[in-house]
């Protein structure tokens, strides 16, 4: 079934929404075999996909998931990954920002695939537990404000990919997905991106699956965060329409240094530095590039009338021990409902 798909794409022709839903409903149903996996994969990738296609395959995704139920309306701050700078978990640690300024925040993420510590990998280093159901997840976005979502924990039916996406060897649709399937169902977002090409692109997808205000980043020295070091590029999706311009951190206020003042390392060490940011110990570029991102994700949150504003808050919000509090409530209330 799944050939009929394979043929269109190899005669150059665009997949509409439905039938990139239907295909990939043959894939995570394992009607399809790992030969016709990867031909698809692959015809797709030479093709290049477009906003149906992918708005098409995220909206099966997101069907097939686990669905959490909440009350609240919901961020995600979590990027694709593969921008393989090994810097520390700047979104994670932005997330406990998010959420003291009053963001709903359902952080989707992994295991470290292209660094040494992902997401889960830091969080569980914290004390921070992830194997909840979805609705004692749900609970803990509903009463504190923030809940992390193990992936493949949500998403058990990528298990029909996992092989062939790691035989093929290349980035596929899979690495631009991640970010856009959260089975909380998101309302704000900002997703990083490993290709400055692509922002308008996964604009474009967000606002087709239904979210309301959304930041797509792509900074210029190749990370999936707003850098503070050199421009980064943003589709903006607001009030419907898409707008893409540069983010300069100088007019922001921030100091230029390296890459390697972002550097990470195992996950204990990443989680050092996560809590020396949160605690107030660090002063620095790790600190300011957490700042800068919460700031733009407060924006994009509606939470902060600007960026700007919302770089402000931040501050002031880590300052207050405020987002430390948040890291403490959410080890705190996984301990009490882990599965």
């Amino acid at each position: 079934m799944l050939k009929q798909y394979i043929t269109k794409i190899m005669n150059g022709e665009n997949l509409t929404q439905e039938e990139a839903g239907r295909a990939m409903d043959i894939i995570l149903t394992g009607e399809a075999n790992e030969s016709q996996i990867a031909s698809f994969l692959s015809v797709l990738k030479m093709k290049g996909e477009v906003v149906d296609e992918i708005a098409g395959f995220a909206k099966t995704l997101i069907a097939h998931a686990s669905h959490v139920p909440h009350q609240k309306p919901v961020m995600c701050n979590c990027g694709t990954g593969g921008d393989t700078k090994n810097t520390f978990n700047i979104s994670t640690t932005a997330a406990f920002v998010l959420a003291a300024g009053g963001v709903s925040v359902a952080k989707h993420g992994n295991r470290g695939v292209s660094s040494a510590s992902g997401s889960s990998d830091v969080l569980s280093e914290l004390g921070v537990k992830y194997d909840l159901t979805p609705e004692n997840a749900g609970k803990i976005i509903d009463d504190i404000g923030i809940a992390f979502l193990f992936a493949p924990a949500f998403n058990k039916a990528m298990r029909y990919v996992a092989k062939t996406r790691k035989e093929l060897g290349f980035r596929t649709v899979f690495n631009l997905l991640g970010p856009i399937i959260n089975p909380a169902g998101l309302d704000y977002q900002m997703v990083g991106i490993y290709d400055a090409e692509l922002t308008e692109l996964i604009a474009g997808v967000l606002k087709e699956v239904g979210v309301k205000h959304a930041m797509v980043i792509a900074s210029g020295d190749g990370m999936d965060e707003i850098s503070t070091n050199t421009k980064t590029k943003v589709s903006e999706i607001k009030d419907g329409q898409i707008r893409t311009y540069e983010i300069n951190p100088a007019d922001y206020g921030f100091q230029p240094g390296t890459l390697a003042d972002y550097a990470g390392g195992t996950p204990q060490e990443n989680a050092e530095i996560t809590l020396k940011i949160l605690q107030g110990e660090e002063k620095g570029s790790k600190r300011d590039i957490v700042v800068m991102n919460a700031g733009a994700a407060l924006y994009a949150g509606d939470k902060a009338a600007s960026i700007e504003e919302g770089i402000r808050l931040a501050n002031e919000l880590i300052d207050s021990g405020a987002a430390l509090k948040k890291l403490q409530q959410l080890i705190e209330e996984t301990q009490k409902l882990s599965a």
